[in-house]
Formats: C-alpha cells, sequence, structure tokens
C-alpha cells in the first residue's frame, strides 16, 4: 500500500491535483505533478524578484539552502552539490571538463537516455573511444560493465535506474571497484532521485533532473561532485560563479575555478526553479524516499506480475531489489495503445515500442487495477 496519507491527500499535496480526481497517472518518469508548494515558492521568487537588487539576499540565501536539501538528499555537504539547469547540461560539463587525450575510453550502456549517451559519442571526434555494453537478457550485468574498464577507460557513466527498462543498477557495486582505480565514475540518477534512495557520496559524479520524480518545475537539475574530481581538477565552464573571485587581480591573465561543486555552476542561477526545487526537496527528505521504496514495492509487484499474466513481454526485472518505480513492457503499437488508455484517463508513456508506467507516492492499488483492465480490454 501506499505510504499512510500521501495518495490520499494528493489533492492538497499537489498543485491543482483534484484535476485528476478519477483519473489515473501514471507517468511521472516522464512529466512529475508538481507540488503546491513548489508552484507557491516559485510564485515567491516573483515577489523577492520585485524587490529589484535588494531581492538577491532572499534568492541567495534559498540558493545556499537548495543545496544544502540537495545535499542532504544525495548524502554529501553543500559543497559537494550545484545546481543547474538540466541533466544533460550537467552531463556534457562532465563530458567537456575532463582533459581527454587520443585512446582515451568512456564506457557506457546502450539502453543509456539519450542525455548519458551524445555528450560520450561527440568525444569520438576528439579520438576517445567509447566502449558500449549492451544488455543480456534484457539486463544491464554489473560485471560486463567492470569487464568493458581498462587501464585507458577514463570514465564510466550508467544510470541507477534505467529510463527503458525500469531496471536499477546496483552502483555500489561499481564505486567499490571503480574508486581504487584512476577510472571516474558517473551516476545519472535522473529516474531514481525522489523515489529511491541515491547516494552521491558514492559516485564522483551524480545528476538528477527535478520535475519528475522531485515533482519540482523545469530549469534546475542536482549534479554533486566527489573530492575524487575536485582533485583531478575536471574542468567546469568559465564563468563569474565558477570563478573562485570573479574580480581576481589577474583575471585578465588566468581563470581560478571555485575548489567545490560550484565550479560546474558558470553563472546566475534560475531563481524561480531553485525556490520551486528547494520547496520540492522539503518533502521529499531521505527518510520519506526510503519508507516510499519499500511501501510502493506491492504496486510495483503486482503491475508486473499483471502484466506478466497478460502475457506481455515485461521488460522490468522480476526481483524487488532491481526495479524502481518504473515497469514497461514491449508494444510495437505503443502510441496507438497510449492514445487508447488516454481516452480512458489513464496517462502512462508509450514510445520506442514500449509502454512504461511509473508508480508514485500519489498512485494507489486502484490505478494498477484500473489501468490493467484497460490493457486487457485493448488487447482482447
Amino acid at each position: 500500500m501506499p505510504m499512510p496519507g500521501e495518495a490520499a491527500a494528493a489533492e492538497m499535496l499537489l498543485f491543482n491535483g483534484s484535476r485528476w480526481t478519477g483519473k489515473c497517472y501514471l507517468n511521472s518518469a516522464a512529466e512529475g505533478l508538481p507540488l503546491a508548494a513548489a508552484v507557491a515558492a516559485a510564485g515567491r521568487y516573483l515577489n523577492d524578484k520585485s524587490m529589484g537588487e535588494p531581492g538577491r539576499v532572499p534568492m541567495w540565501a534559498e540558493h545556499q539552502r537548495c543545496r544544502e536539501l540537495a545535499g542532504r538528499l544525495f548524502s554529501v555537504d553543500a559543497a559537494h552539490s550545484a545546481l543547474v539547469s538540466s541533466t544533460t547540461e550537467a552531463l556534457n560539463t562532465v563530458a567537456q571538463g575532463i582533459r581527454w587525450r587520443p585512446g582515451d575510453e568512456v564506457v557506457f550502456t546502450s539502453v543509456e537516455f539519450p542525455s548519458n549517451m551524445c555528450p560520450w559519442v561527440v568525444l569520438t571526434e576528439q579520438g576517445v573511444k567509447t566502449r558500449v555494453v549492451r544488455p543480456r537478457d534484457g539486463r544491464v550485468e554489473i560485471d560486463d560493465l567492470l569487464a568493458a574498464v581498462t587501464p585507458r577507460t577514463r570514465l564510466v557513466t550508467v544510470s541507477q535506474v534505467s529510463y527503458a527498462t525500469g531496471q536499477h543498477l546496483d552502483v555500489d557495486a561499481l564505486w567499490d571497484r571503480l574508486k581504487q582505480t584512476d577510472t571516474l565514475l558517473c551516476v545519472d540518477a535522473t529516474q531514481a532521485a525522489g523515489r529511491v534512495p541515491v547516494r552521491g557520496d558514492r559516485a564522483d559524479f551524480c545528476v538528477a533532473s527535478t520535475f519528475k520524480w522531485l515533482n519540482s518545475i523545469h530549469g534546475a537539475a542536482i549534479l554533486t561532485v566527489g573530492d575524487r574530481a575536485l582533485q583531478q581538477d575536471v574542468r567546469g565552464p568559465a564563468g563569474w560563479f565558477s570563478a573562485e573571485s570573479c574580480y581576481a587581480d589577474d583575471r585578465l591573465e588566468k581563470f581560478h575555478p571555485r575548489n567545490d561543486a560550484g565550479r560546474y555552476h558558470s553563472g546566475m542561477p534560475n531563481f524561480d526553479s531553485v525556490y520551486a526545487l528547494a520547496a520540492a526537496l522539503e518533502y521529499h527528505t531521505p527518510e520519506r524516499v526510503a519508507t516510499r521504496r519499500s511501501e510502493l514495492e506491492p504496486l510495483v509487484a503486482a503491475l508486473r506480475d499483471g502484466l506478466a499474466k497478460l502475457g506481455l513481454a515485461v521488460l522490468t526485472p522480476d526481483v524487488g531489489v532491481d526495479r524502481a518505480g518504473i515497469v514497461a513492457f514491449s508494444c510495437p503499437t505503443a502510441a496507438d495503445a497510449k492514445r487508447h488508455l488516454a481516452e480512458r484517463d489513464i496517462h502512462v508513456h508509450g514510445d520506442d515500442g514500449r509502454l512504461r508506467a511509473a508508480v508514485h507516492w500519489y498512485n494507489t492499488a486502484e490505478h494498477i487495477e484500473r489501468y490493467l483492465a484497460a490493457l486487457r480490454e485493448i488487447s482482447s
């Protein structure tokens, strides 16, 4: 069952939550429903902005508070967390910040979201070699990722939870091996943050969008950076905010980056998104997220088992620890199926030959049963 009170209180906790009364929303992996507190916080930013330059005092205070809350969720201190505009920006910042040499390698999987694929593929123009690990029997195996690592591998980048299959990868096992080497580990936690625990202290870089499972708005993403990356001097963008001092005496001759995660954010933050994210992170505490995973697992299991009983080609693992909130199955007519479901007020994601449902804190057993019944009706 869902956490006591969470699903029942959804209308009060969500912005315009009443619009979903009688409907079934199972698409948080694409677009989470915003918290009322997050929307109200964005409005508070506008009030502060209307003060002109004096309004920057509360703006920067909220920025610092958001860094602290992001660090709390990812088990790092504020100095190791940065707030950027998107996951794609964060991953490109990491990709362009490493001093690559011809023959260097980067390892990633064939089932990454394009945000965690394109920045590495473009590095081939610099002579960097990509080593792509493909799933075996639908699963990415840790042993296969480690087997792809060589002395020339500069970085391994993976999704903690697959956007395509919902597989939850044991990134701790990767970290335990890679931390003993010079190979950096980057984790895309976009489909994990807010739904299952995320450990930024178990990776060199950890990134996550915040408009999905964290129920905030567009324009902000979390990037945490470990000491190894800072000590290896992985560069960030050059800007006034990423500089140790933008008024340094030798600023015309040399750029001095900050010595914390702030070096990966070049300029003025998207303060409206920062305000909203801080409010969302007040709700998504580490304790609530940990409890949520265990209490929503029966719904995830019921959905996966129900799909299998319908004879559908389920992509999501059948073991609880190997999954989070996404449950997907192969569907050659996904776009049509999504449309038919929407006509029944059931909202899921349908593209790339699969249908994907996302079970979050505002979902109930009734939603699962309704979705399965609709699939049974459509397939018949």
